[in-house]
């Protein structure tokens, strides 16, 4: 394969499954119906492997096995074609232009292997790192929790004459924290200010596992000694530093099969083909260059990211972190989520917005409810529909409405009737539960001119409450609601782990 024309190929397929990522986060925000499928996280290899380690299973975990084993055939072509943070990457890399782009980083590119190898050794002490650190999730989490909100807003009235009933939501959304979610993701993007795609060379773990599958592939660039001048053009034009000074060796891990190579060879020497690994061998392996203090620094680092658990899970019992219907006990649901964020992104309400501190270093990104902006629909279960991992189990729709995610609490010194002694019975009138959780009883009290009024006051029935949070959401108080949804209570000595 020798034409000029598979890199302008190349560039219209990532560009064609860029939309296909996109068109997944819109579908999952405004689904047809409630059996919405996330299978975007799942496609990483990375996630799967730590998941099966830490024993929470990723759903449609086929589709990551599958381009896994075409990795063997193909190369590592995920990374050129497929994967969203690369195609942001490469597009990001044309408004930054990197001065470092013609340098091979080989002594760099190790870091990711010792990366992959920490957030393994991580795994099988319980720990799930794939959410801080798998390009696919850091992808998912920025398009979905920062640019779809953003663009929606800037954009809904051109979507709208695209997409019929595009506004059927009748207020903006917006996710609580989006701003930290985006600096993780900007901070990536511009780590490539020192040459060309540094995340994919330098940091990637699922580009490091691509590259120890790849070192062995059968598709490779071939190159032609008699007609190569060793001009370095090709070596001057690979984003990934791919290409020996010569331009003839090829260290096969790092080929994207971008084939950029292909059309900046003026000379025609540059193809590729399907050829045994041990007829044209890759001029280095994966890995090469990592010694024993490197190997000793990862294990290390794992193990003191294991043996802190303990701090890092200090704030993970604040009472007001109230998680989606159907998760997991707490220290449990911490292990299995992914942070992929698509049941914030599947909510039809708003409810679920990431966590940042709140819930203690490792709950970072992991999904709360917060009331005052959105509230539990009673009628919904999508958020299980669409968890990749099990950490919000799957519920029918008669175990949703009565599965218990907090209680709510009335502040006497704000609630109206309590405070004011003003009738308002909103917080009853809302509450979906059938036979109401809050209930309004009547009493001949005092205003504060000392006149005796009848006044209904809202008492709740904790034994009732499941906490989805609508009367706290629909409270007319302004700012702090006079009612609020905290975890249920607990006994002396009980926690909420």
């Amino acid at each position: 394969m020798k034409s000029k024309h598979w890199p302008i190929y190349r560039a219209i397929g990532q560009l064609l499954l860029w939309f296909v990522f996109i068109a997944s986060i819109i579908y999952l925000h405004d689904p047809v119906s409630d059996a919405g499928i996330g299978f975007y996280p799942s496609l990483s290899i990375h996630s799967i492997t730590i998941g099966y380690i830490t024993t929470h299973a990723v759903k449609y975990a086929l589709l990551g096995l599958v381009l896994f084993i075409l990795t063997f055939l193909l190369g590592r072509f995920f990374c050129g074609w497929m994967c969203p943070l690369g195609a942001t990457i490469d597009a990001s890399d044309t408004v930054i232009q990197p001065k470092g782009k013609t340098k091979v980083q080989t002594n760099l590119s190790r870091i990711k292997f010792l990366v992959l190898l920490s957030s393994v050794l991580i795994a099988f002490f319980g720990f799930t790192v794939s959410g801080y650190i798998d390009p696919i999730t850091i992808a998912y989490r920025a398009y979905e929790l920062f640019l779809y909100p953003f663009v929606s807003f800037i954009g809904s009235k051109p979507l709208s004459w695209i997409l019929p009933g595009y506004q059927a939501r009748d207020y903006p959304f917006y996710y609580y924290n989006w701003a930290w979610v985006a600096v993780v993701f900007f901070v990536v993007l511009g780590l490539s200010a020192f040459f060309r795609r540094f995340w994919c060379r330098v940091l990637c773990p699922l580009g490091a596992m691509y590259a120890i599958a790849s070192h062995v592939s059968l598709f490779r660039r071939v190159v032609d000694t008699d007609k190569c001048i060793h001009c370095g053009a090709c070596v001057k034009g690979c984003r990934m530093g791919a290409i020996a000074t010569d331009g003839v060796g090829t260290i096969e891990h790092e080929c994207i099969k971008c084939f950029d190579c292909l059309k900046n060879c003026k000379y025609d020497a540059i193809s590729f083909t399907f050829t045994r690994p041990s007829k044209n061998k890759s001029i280095e392996y994966p890995g090469k260059g990592i010694t024993r203090r490197d190997l000793l620094i990862a294990t290390a680092s794992s193990v003191i990211v294991a043996a802190s658990r303990v701090s890092l899970f200090a704030a993970s019992h604040d009472s007001f972190i109230i998680r989606p219907p159907g998760a997991l006990r707490e220290s449990q649901f911490l292990d299995a989520c992914i942070r992929c964020g698509q049941c914030m992104n599947v909510c039809p309400t708003n409810a679920l917005h990431p966590c940042i501190t709140e819930a203690g270093f490792y709950g970072m990104f992991t999904p709360r409810l917060i009331s005052r902006i959105g509230y539990c629909d009673f009628t919904c279960t999508r958020c299980g529909q669409v968890c990749p991992t099990g950490a919000i189990q799957k519920l029918s729709l008669n175990s949703k409405q009565k599965f218990v995610i907090g209680t709510a609490v009335i502040l006497h010194d704000i609630c109206l009737p309590w405070s004011e002694q003003t009738n308002c019975i909103v917080c009853e009138e809302v509450c979906p539960v059938a036979n109401k959780a809050i209930t309004l009883e009547k009493k001949i009290v005092k205003n504060k001119k000392g006149i005796q009024v009848e006044v209904l006051l809202p008492v709740v029935h904790e034994d009732r409450c499941i906490g989805c949070g609508i009367c706290e959401n629909r409270c007319p108080v302004s700012g702090q609601a006079a009612i609020v949804v905290r975890k249920p209570k607990l006994s002396i000595g009980e926690r909420y782990g």
